[in-house]
């Protein structure tokens, strides 16, 4: 009887895949989407399975302490609607609220880091969802492998025509990357965080190809502070590669390069400015104590997987020392020789096929093929990949954290291929015997 409704729901969001218009996507078919679909729904289940298997002590598990939590939550409905209101309006954590609060394992988190990165918000999702799940685990998990399903639809359709003759390639990247896959697949915040995500793109598209309305600004600040509310990193990043990209399009000045340039330059020179004024709560201290975060959870968990990322000090020129070495960090650990259990052989296979991939699109690319976009995708990849490197060192936080970057990574390296290579290695795939 428990796994009644999980399969309405999955036959539910599959006949939307298939008959919704909003899935009909150029260069990608029906059943394309729908693979990818059942793909994300197993990979969920072999999370799931991981997690429980995994971790002795529940509620230190990523993918159930959010789902755990929202009970206390959607109890105090019946027990007391105004509680219940108040906190998932937020409009305050008054003491009469504790019995509800204090139940819960993650609304007070242990500040573990100084990047603002939200609990709560997951926890009301999944309150919200529990009025038509019954507390079952896997109808929340549905709902959330097809948030972040739809935010990745998004990002295609944002993307897709700066790709002629390389959909499915893009496809591929978008719905069959393996970490992204994987990590967007629970009940954790890469669900919510890509649906906005994907919608930002897909709005920030519409104003690069200056297509947009007022109503578009307004969807675009508030997905915006959304981003800035659940990964403060995630929505920060945007912004350089924003200011980036619309100054490259405007044709006047110098080449490209030499505005991307002078874009992280110009931030960096306003990060040293902010350390000057306010030295504790500057960009080099907040890396620097976030690097100390990671260093000190990984002795408390007495990690096995951590990974030197230089000893980053709270100045200018300790950054500009390392960040090369962070950005090395991020595109490839974990390494072969980095392998200290079974369970690191996925990520060490995935790190080989993207550096595969980046040498194909090189060696069979051309120049000429690429587009003014890929500047926006190399200027957030750049930023978001150099950042995790430097302060994250454990690696599995490591290969979780970096997923939102590897998209724009290989979106940057396919649009140089050229598209007769890349439907001839299709071919490959697709031959029939006759």
């Amino acid at each position: 009887m428990n796994f009644v409704l999980p399969i309405l729901f999955f036959f539910i969001f599959l006949w939307g895949i298939y008959k919704w218009n909003f899935f009909r996507l150029q260069g990608l078919s029906r059943t394309f989407l729908i693979t990818a679909f059942i793909v994300k729904v197993f990979a969920g289940v072999v999370l799931t399975m991981i997690y429980t298997h995994h971790y002795k002590i529940r509620s230190e598990a990523d993918t159930f302490r959010y789902f755990d939590d929202s009970y206390y939550l959607h109890k105090a409905a019946s027990e007391n609607p105004s509680f219940y209101l108040r906190m998932m309006l937020g409009t305050d954590d008054g003491e009469d609220l504790m019995p509800y609060l204090d139940a819960m394992n993650n609304w007070f988190p242990a500040e573990r880091t100084t990047f603002y990165n939200d609990n709560r918000t997951v926890i009301r999702i999944n309150a919200m969802i529990r009025w038509i799940s019954s507390g079952n685990y896997y109808v929340h998990l549905l709902f959330f492998c097809f948030m972040a399903f739809y935010g990745l639809t998004f990002m295609y359709k944002a993307f897709h025509r700066y790709f002629v003759g390389k959909k499915v390639w893009l496809g591929l990247i978008l719905f069959f990357t393996p970490s992204l896959l994987f990590w967007s697949s629970g009940i954790l915040k890469e669900g919510p965080l890509l649906l906005v995500f994907g919608i930002t793109l897909h709005i920030l598209n519409t104003i690069f190809n200056r297509r947009a309305r007022w109503s578009h600004f307004t969807v675009l600040a508030i997905c915006i502070l959304f981003l800035f509310h659940l990964k403060f990193y995630v929505g920060l990043l945007l912004v350089p590669a924003i200011t980036g990209y619309l100054w490259i399009i405007n044709n006047k000045g110098p080449h490209p390069i030499i505005k991307v340039i002078l874009n992280f330059s110009g931030y960096f020179i306003v990060a040293i400015i902010w350390h000057t004024l306010n030295p504790n709560w500057s960009l080099f201290m907040v890396l620097k104590w976030k690097r100390l975060d990671f260093l000190g959870l990984a002795k408390s968990m007495n990690a096995k997987s951590i990974i030197s990322t230089g000893a980053l000090e709270d100045h200018p020129m300790s950054f500009l020392q390392h960040f090369s070495f962070g950005l090395f960090n991020a595109i490839t650990r974990p390494l072969p020789w980095d392998m200290y259990s079974i369970v690191i052989l996925p990520n060490v296979l995935e790190n080989i096929l993207i550096i595969l991939f980046i040498l194909f699109c090189i060696w069979f690319g051309r120049r000429e093929n690429f587009h003014r976009i890929g500047y926006f995708f190399i200027i957030y990849a750049v930023g978001l990949l150099t950042i995790i490197g430097m302060v994250t060192p454990i690696m599995g936080s490591l290969v979780r954290y970096k997923t939102p970057a590897i998209p724009f990574l290989l979106m940057f390296f396919l649009l140089f291929a050229r598209k007769e290579k890349c439907k001839e290695i299709l071919s490959i795939f697709n031959k029939t015997k006759v």
